[in-house]
């Protein structure tokens, strides 16, 4: 066959290759097509989901001792745990409860655990601190700023902490929560003057209410000590900051029932020389007042008065009757009169006295 025959043979093989090759090149841009649009969606979901953070938790600290059945009183701070913790869940904390004793002390008292049983119906997170009996009244007092340390905080690091006490409650909600670009917030912070140590001059900031992220507790307390997480280290911390006293009785009014705001106002300090003082919130007290138990006249605050008050120091022995009946106009003004949070106390209140009721009857006056 010539070659002039043979060549349109050639043309035509090489038109049907062609063709071929167009064919699936276009089937292959097809199916690109189909599959970008999906493969853009796993990138963005994938993406999202590592950019989403867990939202930030406000939570409170506060604690008691555990009774020892010398004296009615001995109950007061115990008593008060679960309404505490109850008053900090109508503004949106969650409470870490730092006991200090151990849990079987607990579970095994009829009164203790009543206590128990209602403190853990809320949201509590309870970590015992076990410690000899001549510290405990000193640890239940000074074992705040160290929670962060705790095995058992459930804070992360951008997590809000704030102190309060187990007869303190809050009552305006805006005193207390955290602001934005605030790592630190300071409750009451020109009440109680400056103390000296070491030469130096310090605010004192009160232990009712200092709150910071979780990461900045940490960087206050353990920036320049080694980190106290138990009851011997605790107590190790404040000797190496107070000396000898540290170990001796905790008295009213002497410097070592102190030593926790002392201890704390140092820290605080020391971090802000060394961060700035421009994530410090100062909350102002002006206009506001605190509900105090030594002028006991909620049975005739109406809600506008009631709105004024940034909190309440409680009354003590509140779980007599006599005691108790002062205390419900308060949850009606916080709860309301019908709320299940009122009659939740109110049955709490009426559980812990039936276990303490021979003990207890001599006092029912109030």
């Amino acid at each position: 066959m010539s070659q002039f025959h043979r060549l349109p043979i050639v043309l035509v093989l090489l038109t049907l290759l062609a063709v071929l090759v167009i064919h699936q090149l276009n089937k292959d841009i097809v199916l690109d097509q189909q599959t970008l649009p999906l493969q853009l969606v796993q990138l963005d979901e994938i993406k999202s989901y590592h950019v989403v953070e867990t939202p930030s938790v406000n939570y409170v600290v506060f604690g008691s001792n555990t009774p020892n059945g010398e004296s009615y009183r001995s109950y007061d701070y115990a008593f008060n745990l679960p309404l505490t913790a109850l008053a900090w869940e109508r503004i949106g904390f969650r409470s870490v409860v730092l006991i200090i004793g151990s849990r079987c002390e607990w579970e095994n008292d009829p009164a203790l655990s009543t206590i128990l049983s209602h403190l853990e119906g809320r949201q509590t997170t309870i970590i015992f601190i076990a410690s000899p009996t001549d510290q405990r009244s000193k640890l239940s007092q000074t074992a705040r700023p160290f929670a962060v340390n705790l095995p058992g905080f459930p804070g992360k690091d951008n997590d809000y902490l704030i102190t309060s006490d187990s007869d303190l409650w809050p009552l305006r909600k805006e005193h207390y929560i955290p602001r934005p670009n605030k790592n630190l917030v300071l409750v009451h912070s020109q009440c109680c003057g400056f103390f000296q140590w070491n030469n130096k001059s310090y605010p004192m900031y009160p232990m009712s209410n200092i709150g910071a992220t979780v990461a900045t507790w940490q960087q206050a307390m353990n920036d320049n000590h080694s980190i106290a997480y138990d009851a011997d280290t605790i107590l190790n911390y404040l000797e190496d900051v107070f000396g000898e006293m540290s170990r001796g009785p905790l008295i009213v009014g002497q410097p070592t029932w102190y030593m926790d705001q002392r201890v704390t106002s140092i820290r605080l300090t020391e971090w802000m020389e060394k961060y700035g003082d421009k994530s410090v919130y100062r909350v102002s007290d002006v206009g506001f007042s605190r509900l105090d138990r030594n002028y006991w006249n909620v049975a005739t605050m109406s809600q506008a008065n009631f709105s004024l008050k940034f909190d309440t120091h409680l009354p003590l022995r509140m779980y007599l009757p006599a005691n108790w009946d002062k205390m419900k106009p308060l949850l009606y003004l916080m709860y309301g009169r019908d709320s299940w949070q009122a009659k939740w106390c109110d049955e709490y209140a009426r559980k812990f006295l039936s276990k303490v009721g021979n003990y207890l009857s001599f006092a029912y006056v109030g």
